[in-house]
């Protein structure tokens, strides 16, 4: 899934699923989400197909895993993403390769009523699809908060573990998927820069990152050395003695400078995606 040979592969199937799209009734209200409004969310829908880069987990939340893996099914998965969002909103549960998916009523609930997080309040399509991937995907660190409540977007209940994550993309497609690393101990790499670059000739990769080494103007009161975020790695190359890093993170597509210290100290997880079907 590289860019520079998929470019006609995902026009084609951003086309395909906007022509599915186009074709949608896109005016009447589910009633499995009292709160969810028509209009903002298949706005939401159409953008988020027209622009996957753009999706964002919002201010102040700990949606990050959900951001990072719903970017890449819109990129190069758009069909599955449509597909399952409107079974998500017309019958209230969906159907995944592997799993089901069918969000609480309390999520059912909450989706639509999200409020201070920046842009997120007025996507309902983000905030009904990320809060039911919240509660139907489980990890160690959601272990004691299981059950959503107001305010858990913020909380434990919405944190994504490196071994959750991986499990994400593997339900909702049947790509091959290659992971290194984990929530604790970093890969055993000796040249990350040499590592990284040979896996940006196979596939799509996404790195599991303490973002402490990410942004330290952010972090610098911080001491956990710990992964706590996901971002897509789109290029990186060297400059003197220091890498340039290419990478969707927030929304946007960033550049980063970083040095080869840090670029140890920042990387806890690496997946690669390798053969899309």
């Amino acid at each position: 899934m590289l860019d520079h040979r998929w470019d006609d592969y995902i026009a084609e199937k951003r086309d395909q699923a906007m022509k599915a799209f186009l074709q949608t009734d896109t005016l009447t209200a589910s009633d499995q989400w009292p709160n969810v409004k028509p209009t903002l969310f298949f706005a939401n829908v159409r953008n988020n197909i027209l622009y996957p880069s753009r999706i964002n987990q919002g201010a102040s939340t700990n949606f990050c895993g959900y951001a990072a893996m719903t970017h890449l099914l819109l990129k190069y998965h758009p069909e599955i993403y449509l597909q399952e969002i409107l079974s998500l909103y017309r019958r209230g549960n969906a159907k995944l390769e592997k799993r089901n998916l069918d969000p609480s009523e309390k999520v059912k609930m909450a989706a639509g009523t999200l409020k201070n997080k920046g842009e997120l309040d007025i996507l309902h399509a983000d905030q009904l699809w990320f809060l039911t991937l919240a509660d139907q995907f489980r990890g160690y660190m959601n272990f004691f908060d299981q059950s959503y409540k107001r305010g858990d977007e913020n909380k434990l209940w919405a944190s994504t573990n490196y071994g959750k994550f991986n499990r994400m993309l593997r339900h909702f497609t049947e790509d091959e998927i290659k992971a290194v690393g984990s929530d604790f101990i970093r890969p055993f790499k000796n040249d990350y820069y040499t590592y990284l670059s040979e896996q940006l000739r196979i596939g799509v990769v996404i790195l599991y990152v303490n973002s402490k080494f990410l942004y330290p103007h952010k972090f610098f009161f911080l001491r956990l050395r710990a992964p706590t975020h996901f971002i897509v790695l789109y290029d990186i190359y060297r400059s003197g003695d220091r890498m340039e890093m290419q990478y969707w993170d927030y929304g946007l597509r960033t550049q980063q400078t970083i040095s080869r210290k840090n670029l140890r100290k920042l990387i806890f997880g690496v997946t690669t995606i390798t053969s899309p079907k």
